[in-house]
């Protein structure tokens, strides 16, 4: 667990002496990734649905949500 999980987490009020911190930390953790990663998936995606966009326009909008969502298979912050 990076020292910038543990500060956060003390901030938000977890107790650093519960047995469990580490997983709990690291799990929440991953699952706000997960949902921010979606999030800023799902702006890129709705992108593309306008009609005012140019093909190319699509096209990278298209790579831009497919990167963010990839960043979760590979990534460890």
């Amino acid at each position: 667990m990076n020292e910038r999980l543990k500060e956060l987490a003390e901030q938000a009020g977890f107790d650093k002496h519960h047995a469990e911190y580490d997983t709990r930390i690291e799990r929440f953790a991953e699952l706000v990734r997960q949902d921010e990663r979606e999030a800023c998936a799902k702006l890129c995606d709705d992108l593309q649905l306008t009609d005012l966009c140019i093909r190319d326009w699509a096209d990278g909008t298209y790579d831009c949500a497919k990167a963010i969502r990839a960043r979760g298979n590979h990534e460890q912050d």
